[in-house]
């Protein structure tokens, strides 16, 4: 099978060429030219048989066509970030490859968080308390009502290329939420207003087909990195039905086909936040615990039906920088879960702890990915 990924300098990228490099696949990368100054990491994974620069998403019709020669002699293609899916989506009849991806108004709708939130009224499955104000009026009434703490959020990151804390903000006090409101609202507008529900937070992947769940896998976020709520620094494979479940109406809901990363915070319930409509950053996680998303995807797409495979529960995997910019946000200035300190440093000393970018089978890789990373520091 020869499968081109795309967003080589992405680290979801970098998970996506291992696992497929791992499966047999034969693997190409391409990377946009205005994130290829630095040699990307996946360039440099033992897993990439080739790789090309090629025009930035600005110019759609030349990324499009490059992006077409280079799939021209491949199977499937997997767009990674999700403005590449969009583009995707929309230039499909352009692509010389099979597409694992929905119609662009499906993913438009699963990317638009408040539209998720109403998928979620509509077929049962809790949310946290959320307001969508669309002019200074609706925040004033907003303000008036939410409870705080209260989490603003970008309505979708469409056309964005934002570091995960850059599309969200805290809000502690009335005239923190408008800062934030508008703010945000600058970057895309009508950012979505949610009290901030407290509790763990975790993750449903999915493999669909026409809305129906082919494979799922459940996480939890041990520590996140920003320690105010952010991506998984430390992240364990957990089961539960109720959440597979949740994530199956959502799925369903939408008529998904191809892969997507449902997210939950629990208090009392499990509250869904959004839909992330592609790859996800914790990907390493369900590899690690039998779960090769990007294999399943690409059989599905040459026609196939895969089973859902079994997966162990209790893998933990952790990404070292992250964990430790954690780790030192806790000690310096507060805030995160409990024992985010103390669980760092046991977490040091668990050898059966993997990490999710370093991998001495794939080192040239591993070095360049965090290489790159303090270089745009």
């Amino acid at each position: 099978m020869r499968v081109l990924v795309t967003d080589g300098n992405n680290r979801v990228a970098l998970a996506v060429v291992r696992a497929l490099g791992r499966a047999g696949a034969e693997v190409t990368v391409v990377e946009q030219e205005r994130f290829a100054a630095r040699t990307p990491a996946s360039f440099l994974s033992r897993h990439a048989r080739r790789h090309a620069v090629i025009p930035a998403l600005g110019n759609r019709p030349a990324f499009l066509d490059a992006l077409a020669r280079e799939a021209r002699d491949v199977d499937v293609i997997l767009p990674i970030s999700t403005n590449v899916v969009l583009a995707c989506a929309e230039g499909r009849d352009r692509l010389p490859a099979r597409l694992p991806v929905p119609p662009v108004a499906v993913v438009r709708r699963a990317n638009d968080k408040s539209a998720i939130l109403a998928v979620a009224r509509k077929v049962g499955v809790p949310i946290p308390v959320s307001f969508a104000p669309e002019s200074e009026e609706e925040l004033e009434e907003v303000v008036a009502r939410v409870r705080l703490p209260a989490v603003v959020k970008l309505r979708d990151d469409e056309g964005t290329v934002l570091e995960p804390g850059e599309r969200y903000a805290l809000a502690d006090t009335p005239e923190g939420l408008r800062r934030a409101y508008r703010s945000l609202h600058r970057l895309r507008p009508f950012p979505v207003v949610q009290e901030k529900v407290a509790g763990d937070g975790y993750g449903v992947g999915v493999l669909a087909k026409d809305g129906r769940l082919l494979a799922s896998f459940c996480h939890r976020r041990v520590r996140e990195y920003p320690v105010s709520g952010g991506p998984s620094a430390v992240c364990e494979s957990v089961r539960d039905p109720k959440l597979v479940d949740y994530a199956a109406r959502i799925v369903g809901e939408l008529r998904w086909t191809g892969v997507a990363m449902v997210e939950f915070k629990k208090d009392d319930d499990y509250r869904v936040l959004e839909v992330n409509p592609r790859f996800w950053g914790s990907l390493p996680l369900a590899t690690a615990a039998g779960v090769n998303f990007p294999f399943l995807l690409c059989r599905m797409a040459m026609g196939e039906e895969p089973s859902a495979p079994d997966y162990r529960a209790g893998v933990r995997v952790r990404f070292l920088p992250m964990d430790m910019a954690a780790a030192w946000s806790a000690a310096t200035r507060g805030g995160g879960a409990p024992g985010t300190l103390s669980g760092f440093f046991m977490d040091l000393l668990d050898p059966s702890i993997r990490d999710g970018i370093f991998d001495v089978d794939d080192l040239r890789a591993s070095l360049a990915y965090w290489l790159n990373r303090l270089a745009q520091e």
